[in-house]
């Protein structure tokens, strides 16, 4: 199945209005993880941060990364695996923006 199929959505994070525990304003930063429809059909989204976000920046801390090569949906290859903890455990593959 095709990663195109599933809704996918770049994340983002920061940007106008949000801010740190100082409140400083936290800089928008864009393609940090992308949130896809869940393959198995049940209805929720999963959400995958990037070690090696879009925009060049770095990872968001104090989250699980995964490593991503190409930047398009079309491109997308995450490793390792994915695996659902809770809910429908869904386990799979993006490789070349095909789920798996």
């Amino acid at each position: 199945m095709k990663l195109v199929y599933l809704t996918p959505r770049w994340v983002g994070a920061g940007g106008e209005g949000i801010y740190d525990k100082d409140m400083n304003p936290v800089p928008e930063r864009k393609g940090v993880g992308i949130s896809f429809n869940c393959p198995c059909g049940c209805g929720t989204r999963c959400f995958v941060m990037f070690a090696n976000p879009i925009d060049g920046g770095k990872a968001i801390r104090d989250r699980t990364t995964w490593q991503r090569a190409g930047d398009t949906f079309e491109t997308l290859t995450l490793t390792p695996s994915i695996l659902r903890v809770g809910g429908c455990a869904w386990h799979g593959f993006i490789t070349n923006g095909e789920i798996t």
